[in-house]
């Protein structure tokens, strides 16, 4: 019989990395820093990398990470071949998706200058999408702080609309945005727990924070069942985060504010009908189950997240 060979996503490739590559194997959590942590798949065999699930924050994980300079030459060639520098089909949908949510959380906009943080958001499409989209629904100016490897920006397209390119996250300030965007990041960050508090304190009381990240390893248990090989796409991908995990997320994080989940569902599907049909069918039957049974049903491919700091 021949194998079938999946993919977590279409924008991604595993490659395999060695022993130089890799760092010492860690017993931690790199979330919560629990060490009560099970193997539920292996990544890599020789050396062997397995993915290790913490049985307190909920964390899937790699056990071991690759080295910063492994990381830098993987992604010198990430966004090859790629006219946009994001994951995603249509920017302009995510773009859309995130203002339906986030929109009615943010208050009055009215003519206000609003301050947005796109974390790892490649050339910028999506979150110049959503500053045009709240430039319609009334505010006066936003200001986009978009921080990523890749360095090319989209052209923005009005004055009212502008960007900048912070060398850091360390200099974003506390309290300073009212809209944060993680999409698709969290999961190649190999010490996240730092990043994510840091991505959620930058919020102003009343703002909002996204993120869209991969939850796969019950997929991939169930390719092994049906004699299937799962290509989890590591380096790119070293966590694996689902519904127990974002649901408890500002639980286990050293934050100093009160902050709320408001909206934790499957994400949205990257790809589209007209471009990939029958993937995309398969995406959006597969996540439907998990608009209900959420926390006990794990066939969605992806967990996205709205949490808002309290005003």
């Amino acid at each position: 019989m021949t194998e079938i060979k999946l993919q977590s996503t279409l924008f991604h490739r595993s490659v395999h990395l060695s022993e130089q590559d890799l760092l010492a194997p860690s017993i931690c959590c790199p979330f919560c820093a629990s060490i009560e942590r099970t193997p539920i798949a292996v990544l890599q065999k020789e050396p062997e990398v397995a993915l290790l699930y913490c049985r307190t924050c909920h964390a899937a994980s790699a056990s071991r990470m690759p080295k910063p300079e492994a990381l830098e030459k993987y992604y010198s060639h990430y966004y090859d071949d790629k006219e946009e520098k994001i994951t995603l089909d249509t920017p302009d949908r995510m773009a859309s998706h995130i203002v339906r949510y986030a929109r009615p959380l943010m208050g009055d906009l009215a003519e206000q200058h609003v301050c947005l943080l796109d974390y790892g958001g490649g050339d910028g499409s999506i979150s110049i999408g959503i500053a045009r989209k709240l430039l319609d629904l009334g505010a006066g100016k936003v200001d986009i702080a978009l921080l990523d490897y890749d360095r090319s920006t989209k052209e923005s397209s009005g004055q009212r609309i502008q960007i900048s390119r912070p060398a850091d996250i360390a200099q974003i300030a506390e309290q300073s945005m009212d809209l944060v965007i993680a999409s698709a990041v969290i999961e190649h960050i190999p010490e996240p727990r730092d990043v994510l508090a840091k991505l959620l304190t930058s919020l102003k009381p009343g703002g909002v924070f996204y993120a869209r990240t991969p939850y796969v390893s019950p997929l991939s248990r169930l390719a092994k069942v049906a004699n299937s090989s799962f290509d989890f796409t590591y380096p790119a991908h070293v966590h694996d985060l689902g519904a127990r995990f974002w649901n408890n997320v500002v639980n286990i994080l050293p934050l100093t504010g009160e902050y709320q989940v408001l909206r934790s569902t499957p994400s949205i599907v990257e790809t589209t009908f007209r471009q990939h049909f029958l993937r995309t069918l398969a995406a959006h039957v597969l996540k439907m189950p998990g608009y209900v049974f959420k926390e006990t049903y794990g066939l969605v491919g992806g967990w996205e997240v709205f949490i808002r700091c309290r005003p």
